[in-house]
């Protein structure tokens, strides 16, 4: 395992900043208090304060994407850093600090599905019962008939007393007859479904991710009275996994596309496979930080008042996305145009106002049919950050009114402002612009093995979340970690 340092930082120093693209590192606090910190103050995150025993860093680490959040020290602190490799071999190792990263992963993304609820406009949407039995509708009506007919079942299953549980259970009736259904050959945890067979449907509850090993999936979403295809998988591809970490229903459905051999893994037998194959441990725990991620980042773009800063922080997400560096000078194309972006934002051309006009006039924009070519990522993102900042302060002050560019932490031409500065975050009066310097040093080099392993374990937490039941004490699961995190350190020097 690759064991990187321990390093101290000062009261008031960051361990890293918000957008910070190098994100290869996983910390364990282990003596001191630190602080997460947002550059939009509207987000609180499942946790706001970390202190010794605790895991941070881990999901832009996992899906290797920029930093969620800044990380500051409140008071002198000591902290573990791994590479993201080593932290999974960590978890490979030990199944109950896996656990503990499941249950985090859980209550993380809860957060942010509660806040991105609190901010929906209900009024057209449909009750989740009215839109599956219209899913199954329009199904039927295009003579998708083996889809119908789970989906009319699994509605009179899940809608027992549902305004239309009859006419489904006539649907669902009427289509057995003339389509019997034929369930997955199983053999252990595998499952071979023939072609245009459901795997899930949208609506439905789910207890179980899903890794192909043979043959494709497409992944559809009904919207709108329509079928949008979302994705085709193909062989090594994950899909399914937020039913390990959540209890929301299927947001997408799969289908088999050709002779499909799919591996099944509930919670349990996830846990029971990571310690013998490393592979699926790192491709699952990275498809569910980057779900995590990407709900963050959608989240961001909402909590922003003004639409000109929801715009242009759903850009640089897009940009994201689609694996662009936002340092980038390369030209990048949307295969989206004006209208669709401003509904994905959920605006209007009224709710845009003279924003539009200032939109439209952007230089390192080209809107064309259907498409928006973004001439420099680099720009797009610092006019994001711009916006942001002018969003910070307007939360802050009565007045709609800048106080001019040093307020907003920005130059007011160009925007080449760089740093702590160009995410905004001058504007909270932080003290510290930069992060003080650290006092690093190998741990190797400085402490043996039981000295540091005593230092973790020296004093357990005040009170730790359990990750399930039966669950160590945490003096004694941080104990079982550090033996593994410094066994191999030991090794490598025999």
């Amino acid at each position: 395992m690759e064991f990187k340092k321990r390093i101290r930082f000062k009261r008031g120093s960051y361990v890293y900043i918000e957008g910070e693209e190098e994100a290869e590192s996983v910390y364990i606090v282990e003596s001191g208090e630190l602080e997460f910190k947002w550059i939009n103050e509207r987000i609180v995150g499942h946790k706001t304060t970390i202190k010794a025993g605790d895991i941070f860093g881990f999901i832009s680490a996992l899906c290797n994407r920029p930093r969620m959040e800044s990380v500051l020290a409140r008071s002198e602190c000591i902290v573990v850093q791994l590479h993201r490799d080593g932290f999974l071999n960590m978890l490979q190792k030990n199944s109950e600090i896996a656990l503990k990263v499941i249950n985090y992963f859980a209550e993380e993304l809860r957060t942010y599905d509660e806040m991105i609820f609190s901010l929906r406009d209900l009024e057209d949407d449909e009750p989740p019962e009215i839109e599956m039995f219209h899913m199954g509708e329009y199904y039927y009506r295009r003579q998708m008939y083996d889809m119908a007919s789970y989906i009319f079942s699994r509605y009179a299953e899940l809608f027992p007393t549902g305004s239309h549980v009859n006419e489904a259970l006539k649907y669902s009736g009427s289509l057995a007859e003339k389509f019997p259904r034929r369930d997955p050959v199983k053999d252990g945890l595998n499952r071979t479904y023939s072609d245009k067979k459901v795997i899930f449907c949208e609506g439905e509850p789910g207890k179980e991710l899903f890794i192909i090993q043979e043959g494709k999936i497409k992944i559809l979403k009904y919207h709108e009275g329509t079928e949008v295809m979302l994705s085709v998988l193909k062989k090594g591809d994950i899909f399914g996994e937020l039913a390990i970490v959540s209890d929301k229903p299927r947001n997408a459905t799969a289908i088999s596309f050709g002779l499909t051999k799919l591996m099944a893994l509930d919670k349990k037998s996830l846990v029971s496979l990571m310690g013998k194959s490393p592979e699926i441990l790192k491709k699952i725990f990275g498809s569910i930080s980057q779900r995590i991620w990407f709900t963050f980042i959608r989240l961001e773009a909402r909590l922003y008042e003004k639409p000109i800063t929801r715009v242009y922080a759903f850009l640089e997400y897009k940009l994201i996305e689609d694996n662009v560096s936002l340092k980038s000078n390369d030209a990048h194309v949307f295969h989206f145009g004006i209208d669709e972006l401003l509904k994905m934002n959920s605006l209007t051309h009224e709710q845009m106002g003279v924003s539009l006009n200032d939109l439209l006039k952007d230089p390192n924009l080209d809107f064309n049919l259907g498409q928006i070519v973004v001439d420099k990522p680099t720009a797009v993102s610092s006019k994001a950050r711009y916006f942001k900042s002018r969003d910070h302060l307007s939360s802050q002050v009565s007045t709609e009114e800048a106080e001019g560019p040093e307020a907003e932490g920005l130059e007011a031409e160009g925007l080449e402002a760089e740093g702590l500065e160009a995410e905004g975050l001058e504007a909270e009066g932080l003290e510290a612009v930069k992060p003080k310097k650290n006092e690093s040093f190998d741990i190797d080099d400085s402490m043996t093995f039981d000295e540091t392993k005593a230092m973790f374990i020296e004093e357990e937490p005040e009170k730790e979340e359990k990750a399930g039941s039966g669950q160590q004490k945490s003096s004694e699961l941080f104990a079982e970690m550090f033996d593994d995190v410094f066994s191999d350190g030991k090794n490598n020097k025999k």
